[in-house]
């Protein structure tokens, strides 16, 4: 049935040099929506000029693109690698314009450096000058965080996602809340633990939907098998770094299940009669059981903060 709901504007600013982070934002933006959205009541909508820019005269390219998209935006995820941008007259780059813009209305700010490899003949040393120097002045005026590789920006990105939307979602509640006195009110902290367990177990639900249909629909391989568990690992991730206080260790099971996963990634059928076939689906069961006694400590965690 029809839900309200809140939507947040996230704008991906970047330079051209970033295309794969420009496509790995609105990924973990997407599973962080598939995991919350129902029970939150909140979409993030990813804000990219290539996407929701449209032709317009009538001032400097980098304004019209600001009063497009830039002012209606909740947030910004800034990405840097090599290059800065093109100067815009204002400012060093539409990226730094547009940052700078949402930080000085107040906006979350997310930003990212990468210091991966670079083919020297392919360096622009006075595009690279400039980042460097804006790096460097962006250093005394906030937080911002550094990445070797894809792979290590899409987990510091999936885990600062959830920490900015619970403040995010935070501040709206608080700013909306009529809530009558007379009314029973929950903890911060059983509200968390309520919301964690509902995004899990509807995610568990899912998954068991998908790995059972798949392993009982008698395969010839396990590369579909594969893929789905390729997929759960990212939204495991993403739980695992929603954990900010973990007394009962629940971050290390999720970390011990993430291990396995990657396992089963790594997993190799041979010609034995279908055993090592068959271990393949077995140990994907347990992975699920191990998951579902997640979800159960924390549904009883829950119960016992109400």
């Amino acid at each position: 049935m029809p839900q309200s709901g809140t939507i947040f504007r996230a704008l991906v600013a970047s330079p051209s040099d970033c295309a794969h982070e420009r496509k790995i934002i609105p990924e973990v933006i997407s599973a962080w929506n598939a995991v919350h959205s129902l029970s939150s009541a909140a979409i993030i909508e990813p804000v990219l000029w290539e996407t929701h820019s449209r032709p317009e005269m009538g001032g400097r390219p980098q304004e019209l693109i600001n009063q497009q998209l830039v002012v209606n935006c909740d947030l910004v995820v800034g990405a840097f690698w090599t290059r800065l941008g093109t100067p815009t007259g204002v400012a060093e780059s539409g990226t730094a314009e547009e940052i700078e813009q949402l930080r000085a209305a107040g906006k979350p700010v997310l930003l990212y450096f990468s210091s991966a490899p670079v083919v020297p003949e392919s360096l622009d040393a006075t595009q690279y000058k400039a980042l460097t120097d804006y790096r460097s002045r962006l250093g005394t005026q906030g937080l911002y965080f550094k990445y070797e590789n894809l792979a290590e920006f899409r987990e510091q990105f999936q885990r600062h996602l959830a920490g900015q939307m619970i403040d995010l979602l935070k501040f709206v509640s608080n700013s909306a809340s009529t809530t009558l006195s007379t009314q029973p009110t929950m903890t911060d902290q059983h509200r968390a633990l309520v919301t964690f367990s509902t995004d899990l177990q509807a995610f568990l639900r899912r998954l068991g939907a998908e790995w059972e249909a798949e392993r009982d629909s008698e395969p010839h391989s396990t590369d579909d098998g594969k893929y789905i568990l390729s997929r759960a690992a990212d939204e495991v991730l993403h739980f695992k770094s929603m954990i900010v206080e973990d007394s009962a260790g629940l971050a290390e099971k999720l970390g011990e299940v993430l291990k396995k996963i990657r396992g089963q990634q790594r997993h190799r059928t041979y010609i034995d009669g279908g055993v090592s076939f068959q271990r393949f689906w077995d140990e994907g069961d347990q992975i699920i059981r191990d998951l579902k006694d997640v979800s159960t400590k924390l549904d009883s965690m829950a119960n016992d903060a109400a």
